[in-house]
């Protein structure tokens, strides 16, 4: 995919697919991601993107090809939201300094990550822009790579045809494999201790978000951020609970863990 964006082949999307490599500090991920460039195209990697500066952020999609974004479990839930706006911009929009006029800059850059924490996927909205692989080990880095030949295979699979995309199978196995690096949100955790998903329609009741949340409230004594309603549903959804729409909104089946009281 980053391969086939280079050669301009989607000039529609951008490349929103990520691996982010998850393992101990010093098993050498980001020597890793820095040789999968060949020395001659070096200078278009960076482990150096500030997403503060939303600007300078936008400007490294087109000048650089590959974007580490290093400790990636250091970005806050504020920055997620532009950092998935970045994955799936297709072009760069920019003034120059002192400039008037919008330029469009084409995109050349793809993302990878590192991180030594496990628990690093936080977005509720799930997490298929992002490929987790677990590094067990070291990763031996000592080694001659053929780079003529990688990137030759690499462009005759673009060549026969071959997806360079994910499909909405891929995503679904993705979803999956992903949940062992989902951090659970403090409210996640809240809706766990006091409910679980109804597996029948004889069991359980329907409830919406409001009332969910107001159950909570009560039983725990705390006031929670209502505010969150809409946050919460997809939350819901992230957890596999079952809904249906009713005309008081959408709703969702769960049981009451009445366990959780005694």
């Amino acid at each position: 995919s980053m391969t086939a964006h280079w050669r301009g082949l989607a000039r529609q999307h951008g490349n929103s697919t990520s691996p982010l490599l998850v393992g101990a500090q010093g098993y050498r991920k980001s020597t890793f991601c820095r040789i999968l460039l060949p020395p001659e195209l070096r200078f278009g990697y960076t482990d150096s993107i500030d997403f503060k500066s939303k600007q300078d952020a936008e400007r490294s999609l087109g000048r650089f090809f590959l974007i580490n974004i290093d400790e990636f479990d250091q970005i806050s839930v504020s920055q997620q939201g532009f950092l998935k706006h970045l994955l799936q911009k297709p072009v760069a929009n920019l003034r120059k300094p002192y400039g008037t006029a919008i330029q469009e800059i084409r995109r050349y850059a793809s993302f990878i990550g590192t991180s030594n924490q496990k628990d690093l996927l936080t977005d509720p909205s799930g997490s298929r822009r992002f490929i987790c692989i677990e590094v067990t080990g070291p990763i031996n880095t000592n080694v001659t790579i053929n780079y003529r030949q990688l990137y030759a295979q690499a462009m005759t699979a673009i060549s026969q045809g071959e997806r360079y995309w994910l499909d909405d199978t891929d995503e679904a196995i993705l979803k999956q494999s992903n949940q062992e690096f989902e951090q659970p949100t403090p409210l996640e955790q809240l809706f766990l201790c006091h409910f679980q998903a109804a597996q029948t329609e004889d069991e359980g009741t329907w409830m919406t978000p409001m009332e969910i949340l107001s159950f909570l409230q009560k039983k725990t004594k705390d006031r929670l951020a209502i505010n969150k309603v809409a946050y919460f549903g997809r939350a819901l959804r992230k957890l596999g609970i079952s809904s249906r729409r009713r005309n008081r909104g959408t709703e969702y089946h769960v049981i009451i863990n009445e366990t959780a009281f005694q």
